[in-house]
């Protein structure tokens, strides 16, 4: 597979970069592998024997249906962050039409750094452990601080006298996951959150990342930081963005550092985030949403098609809810404690004998 991935790549430099002198790939290696895209490190050499020139850089292949718009969002985003000084990967190239590998891919440098996750439980001072933290806070409100108009083509979209504008659009988007699978147990959740849609307005929308987590933040040897995986990034309630991370770091790193992230980000923003609550329920909806789904429908009676209501496949979706089985279990008690409701068929999973 990386050999295919390799001679796809050198046959598209050689085709495609008319500008560089006879550019060899090599050391191509799978960094990781998802339904949103694939992973890859490489070196790129050019030039003549006297003046060569060697890069180390990364692949990203996108898959599934909104790959084509994953990618320009990525791109796009990652240039206008550049461009910000904001601390992201220089992106390179984006490909689409001409893609070897018949899916868009973007190539962007390769950060030299260790994942910030497994720096804080290495760190060997309390001291130092609070120091990463705040780095880890202080990026996430800097990505809320930014001015999001440069990173949308519709200003006028997102400038809006509805201060329940992203909410609304929000939970008609969970409405609609409801009424196409109503087995899933979710319509109390959604309604929990409904009934408590007035107390959660925004009045000024931020630039979001929507994946922001400890894995998704490299730091070189220099201590200088990198944000990568911007996929997902739009202009939203910063809230959104601060639940998902809350979510998961309770899920995968336990409640000590999520409420220590919570009050690091209200120290340096300098306010008590409101609701925040609210926003938590909506990030467990987003997270286990999919995995009721397939532990409640069985698709050979038809009670779903072969994908999943948000692009996974089943089969995809079995083994990725299996290997991540204990990070479920505390998302799921996670949406409880706040809400009081239970999803039988998730239930039933989350607490089956290993």
């Amino acid at each position: 597979m990386k050999q295919d991935i390799q001679g796809c790549l050198q046959s598209y430099y050689s085709n495609f970069a008319a500008e560089m002198v006879k550019p060899q790939i090599s050391n191509l290696d799978c960094i990781s592998t998802g339904w949103e895209s694939d992973i890859y490190s490489f070196v790129l050499e050019q030039g003549v024997a006297n003046q060569p020139e060697r890069k180390e850089l990364i692949l990203r292949i996108y898959s599934g249906k909104e790959a084509p718009h994953r990618s320009v969002r990525e791109y796009h985003g990652m240039n206008q962050l550049h461009s910000a000084d904001f601390p992201v990967p220089q992106v390179l190239l984006l490909e689409r039409e001409n893609s070897p590998f018949g899916k868009p891919f973007v190539i962007m440098e390769k950060i030299d750094g260790v994942l910030l996750g497994p720096l804080i439980s290495r760190s060997g001072t309390r001291d130092n452990k609070q120091e990463l933290i705040a780095l880890f806070c202080d990026l996430l409100l800097r990505i809320h601080k930014l001015d999001w108009r440069p990173f949308v083509e519709d200003v006028s979209k997102y400038e809006t006298d509805n201060p329940f504008e992203f909410i609304d659009s929000e939970l008609n988007k969970k409405r609609a996951l409801c009424e196409r699978c109503p087995a899933s147990g979710f319509l109390p959740v959604l309604e929990w959150l409904e009934h408590r849609r007035d107390l959660v307005p925004c009045s000024i929308p931020s630039l979001v990342h929507l994946d922001f987590h400890l894995t998704n933040v490299l730091v070189r040897s220099d201590g200088s930081p990198f944000v990568i995986d911007w996929g997902q990034m739009d202009v939203s309630d910063f809230r959104f963005d601060l639940a998902w991370t809350s979510l998961l770091l309770r899920m995968h790193s336990g409640m000590k550092l999520r409420d220590s992230v919570l009050q690091i980000y209200e120290s340096l923003a300098g306010f008590q985030v409101e609701q925040i609550e609210f926003f938590e329920v909506l990030a467990c909806f987003r997270r286990l949403f999919n995995s009721a789904v397939w532990f409640t429908m069985d698709p050979e009676r038809g009670e779903m098609d072969s994908r999943s209501v948000e692009g996974l496949s089943v089969a995809e979706g079995f083994s990725g809810m299996g290997r991540h089985k204990d990070a479920i279990r505390k998302g799921y008690e996670m949406l409880v404690e706040l809400t009081d409701i239970r999803v039988p068929g998730l239930e039933r999973y989350a607490y089956l004998p290993a």
